[in-house]
């Protein structure tokens, strides 16, 4: 049997589990079971493809929107029997689907994303605005967890089929308020491109960014958002003789009133300097992915090979050394990791008894994506580096989101 009839049957066996878990699932909800087995047997007839869809980290997106669209047939204008079907690709087919089913109005391709959005923290949410969306209420008065003016839900709206929600809504706030192409790409290189949490606060952030960003050095930014963040709102697991305990955010009314450039930088470097000693010993489990070394020759026969090596970190103290060696923040991301928030890796280069880090690699397994990659000052991946990353993100089947 060669490589593609395997890769069939196993997708095939997929399939068929997330169908039997999508029935164990609406058991208890009968009209939903009746429709989703309406859906189901239509997409095999007019939309084949709309199964297709890779299963990641044990979710077939195909099936899970079939699930949802079940779950909301209360909302349904138009019967499932008059779907014409499309020969298109699973993200499409799924588009033409809940449009057929719930549009009164258009609705922009990448909204259909929320159908088949599961592990996110506004899954439930992106649904309820589709069908709002769909009978005609503007985006803008819906109960989103940003304030959205017309002119970003102009720009919101016309977001590419590709982008996620979330990321299109931070995109559309950040242009509209007057940001760069190159400050909405730095923005949008942190986790700020899907936590829209505390949305007023963090458009001070913005409007602090947009007024100095030619003070500022882009690579700074992810930096600057990983402080704020870390200071404001994030809860920090700390090891005390006791166990580990939760602590309140250091300082939860942190305000952008009255700051400059110049303090943000000192404020950042005195955190800088102190990461690592709450959380150090912290430590967590690794990721099922898997690690990745690769030795190459030397031009020099007398000189040893250089072997690349790409690795997980899983402790507290792993991380503080990798920020120190490439002068970044990634410490303060031990917290995060024993939560199972983040996975951090580390991609480094022997030369015989030398080492060098070369990039830190931020995973999102929920996601099953890499969310962040930077480099030595939080400069961007290029090159061979960013070669090595895009093979072992293609041999783990992790998405590239950076």
């Amino acid at each position: 049997m060669s490589s593609a009839e395997r890769f069939v049957r196993h997708h095939r066996r997929q399939t068929d589990h997330a169908i039997s878990r999508a029935y164990a699932r609406l058991a208890t909800d009968a009209i939903a079971t009746a429709t989703f087995h309406e859906l189901l047997h239509c997409a095999r007839n007019r939309a084949r493809r709309l199964l297709d869809a890779s299963v990641v980290n044990g979710h077939h997106p195909g099936v899970d929107a079939l699930v949802n669209l079940s779950r909301f047939t209360w909302a349904h204008i138009r019967a499932v029997a008059d779907w014409p079907g499309t020969s298109a690709s699973w993200r499409p087919a799924v588009c033409s689907l809940a449009q057929h089913l719930i549009g009164k109005y258009a609705v922009p391709a990448f909204l259909a994303a929320s159908w088949y959005a599961t592990d996110d923290g506004y899954a439930e949410n992106k649904r309820e605005w589709f069908v709002a969306h769909a009978r005609g209420a503007s985006f803008r008065s819906l109960d989103l967890p940003i304030e959205m003016t017309r002119k970003m839900e102009h720009i919101f709206l016309a977001s590419r089929d590709h982008l996620a929600v979330e990321h299109a809504m931070r995109r559309a706030e950040l242009l509209a308020l007057g940001a760069s192409d190159e400050l909405v790409r730095a923005v949008l290189a942190t986790r700020s491109a899907t936590d829209l949490g505390n949305g007023a606060f963090w458009r001070t952030v913005w409007l602090f960014l947009i007024a100095n960003v030619h003070a500022i050095d882009l690579a700074q930014v992810g930096p600057m958002i990983d402080f704020v963040q870390a200071i404001r709102h994030e809860r920090v697991a700390v090891e005390t003789p006791q166990g580990i305990v939760l602590r309140d955010p250091p300082q939860p009314s942190f305000s952008m009133k009255g700051r400059t450039v110049q303090s943000m930088l000192r404020l950042i470097q005195d955190w800088h300097r102190s990461l690592g000693l709450a959380n150090g010993g912290l430590t967590w489990a690794a990721s099922p992915l898997q690690p990745m070394m690769i030795e190459e020759p030397s031009q020099d026969p007398s000189a040893p090979p250089s072997v690349w090596q790409l690795m997980e970190l899983t402790n507290g103290a792993q991380l503080r050394t990798e920020g120190t060696a490439l002068h970044h923040c990634v410490a303060s991301y031990a917290d995060r990791c024993w939560r199972g928030a983040s996975r951090i890796w580390s991609l480094r280069v022997h030369r015989g008894e030398k080492v060098r880090h070369v990039l830190t690699v931020e995973v999102d397994m929920k996601r099953r994506a890499v969310v962040q990659a930077r480099g030595w000052g939080n400069r961007a991946p290029s090159g061979k580096p960013l070669r090595l990353l895009q093979d072992w993100a293609v041999r783990e089947r992790v998405r590239l989101a950076i």
